[in-house]
């Protein structure tokens, strides 16, 4: 049985086999691990970006979050300064100006929240406005991410380089399909827990089909299929950027910064989502690592986020 499934999952496990060999030493993960730990227990006992960070009204949302997710990346980078030997990129300048300018990029996105105010203007409406802001929040990652990453990408790029991973070389996702499977019944558990079921699914209506005169239908497939694209700009940062992108001047050092920052972007949802985060954004760091590749991630990334969806909405009213 397994001697038929495995070639599907080829060449995945053999990636994780290589880079944990050529990148595990205890005492760095252990410190990642604490570093991590300590970070969400402190997150979910004050619920501190929600009442620290992103409860701010006025401008300095925007550096909060600088700092913030700086915290998390630079955690990250500081622990393995202390467990490597080799942190030669530390002295490199344009490691800093890239990192900081994702972290600025990031920032930006996360900090802002003037979508609903146009949609009000959009609208005109207190009945859909909502709904429009939704909509636009969702929308709001072409914007703030895709775009200036865009521009980072077009003054860093060598000849032949792809746009951070998004290259139909190397694309596999029969691999990515039965990891998309084996989500299934960790989504089911997941669902029976009452602050998972407080957050998802995350689509409402709020009435809106009645003031527009159109099937809930039609409102689900727009926002889903803008929830779901929203995944691509985060694949292509995370992964796209902070792996691909840096790893020219990080090597693999890449993976385990950018699995802090991953985690500190969840602190919002339900904390076993954060937790599962950790492990997520490691293999799927990995992945895009060898294969310089990011739409298998961006597959289960959509993949996991709509079963979501559509197991939550099937628990609450199926």
């Amino acid at each position: 049985m397994i001697k038929n499934i495995s070639p599907l999952f080829q060449p995945l496990p053999q990636y994780v086999k290589d880079f944990i060999k050529a990148d595990f030493k205890l005492s760095k993960y252990v410190l990642v691990g604490l570093f991590l730990v300590a970070s969400i227990a402190f997150n979910y006992w004050l619920n501190f970006e929600h009442n620290y960070v992103t409860q701010i009204k006025d401008f300095t949302r925007l550096f909060k979050y600088f700092a913030f997710y700086g915290f998390a990346y630079f955690g990250g980078v500081v622990i393995l300064r202390f467990s490597v030997k080799d942190w030669g990129y530390l002295k490199n300048s344009s490691f800093w100006v890239l990192s900081f300018i994702g972290i600025l990029i990031l920032s930006s996105n996360s900090a802002f929240k003037s979508v609903y105010d146009l949609a009000l203007q959009l609208t005109g409406s207190t009945k859909s406005y909502i709904f429009v802001g939704r909509l636009l929040s969702e929308f709001r990652y072409f914007v703030t991410t895709l775009f200036p990453l865009f521009i980072v990408w077009l003054f860093i790029r060598k000849s032949n380089d792809s746009f951070f991973g998004l290259t139909t070389k190397n694309v596999i996702f029969k691999p990515y399909l039965l990891l998309l499977a084996l989500m299934i019944p960790l989504i089911l558990l997941a669902a029976q827990n009452d602050s998972f079921l407080l957050t998802y699914p995350t689509f409402k209506s709020y009435g809106t089909e009645i003031h527009w005169g159109v099937s809930v239908g039609w409102l689900v497939a727009i926002y889903e299929f803008l929830y779901a694209s929203a995944f691509l700009s985060v694949e292509l940062f995370f992964r796209g950027f902070l792996v691909i992108g840096l790893a020219r001047i990080m090597g693999k050092d890449v993976i385990l910064p950018m699995v802090c920052l991953y985690a500190f972007l969840h602190f919002e949802k339900p904390m076993g989502e954060a937790i599962s985060s950790i492990f997520g954004g490691y293999l799927l760091g990995i992945f895009a690592y060898y294969s310089k590749n990011i739409w298998g991630g961006v597959f289960v990334h959509m993949g996991v986020a709509l079963l979501m969806e559509a197991i939550a909405a099937l628990v609450k009213f199926g």
